[in-house]
């Protein structure tokens, strides 16, 4: 495929994960759970640790949130599991290979696509686990761990991906200075989140809203700039 080709499809699946994101707050089940779902509820639910996070996450087991709140996560990670995972996962790789113009043998683009795909495995695993543990709230047994474990490596991964995206803006021939020093963003987010989940692990989705954005941002221009002078 073509540089403009590459840069074409990460603007088409960049533009896919976008509203899939849109979509997670239209669901019927979570515009029903609303007033119950505490701020940051669906990646709290992803850092959490033991029953008392989940008790902080879902109310208690008489309460009358619980099975809004049951329901408004599953919707969420049923989605996450059919459309979210696949979309940004192609979004990742054809980003890598649109930075490297299409080079899969550079050592930084299928470090690249390789982290995306590690992500996304982890992020099954995740996610598959959460939809396991509300079913088992007041005794989840080991799935804490397994949901922990997928969840900080999805991150983790994903941090990688953005930074190796970073190197080969930064030594590219062409240096997008901009996006690179912007893809460095969701490093520091992970790091803050993994010493304070709690209060940092907004800050680190914010990270990676803004380096997406700014991936799909230039993409778009790079495919419409092509399209210009091959006309």
């Amino acid at each position: 495929m073509s540089p403009r080709g590459w840069a074409l499809a990460t603007a088409l699946t960049g533009a896919a994960v976008l509203a899939v994101s849109v979509t997670f707050g239209l669901l019927p089940e979570m515009r029903e759970a609303g007033p119950c779902m505490v701020r940051g509820a669906v990646i709290q639910f992803e850092f959490a640790r033991d029953t008392t996070d989940l008790t902080n996450i879902f109310g208690p087991a008489d309460g009358l949130c619980r099975d809004l709140v049951i329901a408004a996560m599953d919707a969420v990670n049923v989605v996450d599991l059919i459309a979210f995972i696949p979309a940004y996962v192609a979004f990742c790789m054809c980003a890598a290979l649109y930075l490297s113009g299409g080079q899969w043998g550079r050592p930084l683009s299928a470090a690249a696509v390789a982290s995306a795909a590690l992500a996304g495995l982890a992020d099954v695993l995740e996610t598959a686990t959460l939809l396991d543990i509300t079913r088992a709230l007041d005794d989840p047994g080991d799935l804490l761990a397994s949901s922990q474990l997928g969840a900080w490596s999805k991150f983790a991964l994903l941090a990688a991906h953005a930074l190796f995206c970073a190197g080969l803006c930064l030594v590219a021939e062409k240096r997008r200075w901009i996006l690179g020093l912007t893809l460095l963003a969701p490093t520091l987010g992970v790091a803050a989140a993994a010493s304070n989940h709690i209060e940092y692990s907004g800050v680190m989705s914010i990270t990676f809203v803004i380096a997406w954005v700014a991936l799909l941002g230039f993409a778009l221009k790079d495919a419409v700039r092509a399209k210009d002078a091959a006309a």
